[in-house]
């Protein structure tokens, strides 16, 4: 057996110590009380661009119209960014990325002494969800429903993720206000002609989810901001809910 290591575990090696070295920064500039979403908003861009590569092998033959999804690589940054964090400050977190216990598996949960002091759920987008962020779209789905122009059930995904988040919740003995949704940004919810606010999905979130509005954390206020496509840096437009989520962390007794 040829004991020399396979060049596509080593370039995937390379990748993840690339995205170690950018949590690392996150969490080191974390650590100094800066405002670090900024950064998670340029890296996430970054995984959309690298997902896109595939795309440069397109011609008159081949075709691609899906980038391959960025979720499992943004658990893996943030995860890794609270990770470098605790070590920093000296908090004695375990990190768990994508554990199975009793039967959930949380994409991030967060141990300290043995007990589960948060959980984080990461979506990299909305699209298949976008009811539970927005009573204007589930109506929707429901008049497409009852009409039987479609066949999804808006009030079953609600229930079926509010659900899952108080499995967590029972699960790992956590109280609610310490599982946490993260999303970039709510680019696939908000239409562009829709005259809701930022506030509206908040509230949206909080009658759905049955957590507080401070529980989901959204990383921009521009509703229309798509970190897949081109923009500028004035287009993020950042929010701080990442920075006051991990001090709330930091902070558990």
């Amino acid at each position: 057996m040829n004991k020399k290591k396979n060049k596509l575990i080593l370039l995937k090696k390379r990748y993840y110590d690339y995205l170690d070295r950018k949590s690392r920064h996150i969490a080191y500039k974390l650590t100094k009380g800066s405002k670090v979403t900024p950064l998670i908003l340029k890296y996430t861009a970054e995984l959309y661009q690298a997902a896109k590569e595939e795309r440069k092998f397109e011609n008159k033959n081949f075709y691609t119209r899906y980038h391959a999804p960025i979720s499992s690589e943004l658990e893996f940054l943030i995860a890794r960014t609270l990770f470098h964090f605790s070590n920093f400050k000296n908090l004695g977190w375990s990190i768990y990325l994508r554990k199975q216990e009793k039967k959930t598996a949380p994409d991030i949960r967060i141990d300290r002494n043995g007990k589960t002091i948060g959980i984080v759920e990461i979506k990299a987008k909305a699209g298949w969800i976008q009811s539970f962020f927005s009573s204007e779209r589930a109506e929707k789905d429901r008049r497409r429903l009852e009409s039987g122009k479609g066949d999804f059930n808006p009030d079953d995904l609600i229930k079926r993720m509010r659900s899952q988040l108080k499995k967590y919740e029972a699960v790992y003995k956590i109280k609610p206000e310490y599982v946490f949704l993260f999303l970039p940004t709510l680019r696939l919810v908000h239409r562009k002609k829709s005259q809701r606010k930022l506030k509206d999905y908040q509230m949206d979130f909080v009658k759905n989810s049955g957590l507080q509005k401070d529980n989901l954390i959204l990383l921009s206020k521009n509703l229309n901001l798509d970190l897949s496509e081109p923009h500028t840096i004035k287009d993020c437009q950042p929010l701080n809910m990442f920075e006051k989520f991990v001090i709330k962390l930091k902070n558990t007794k």
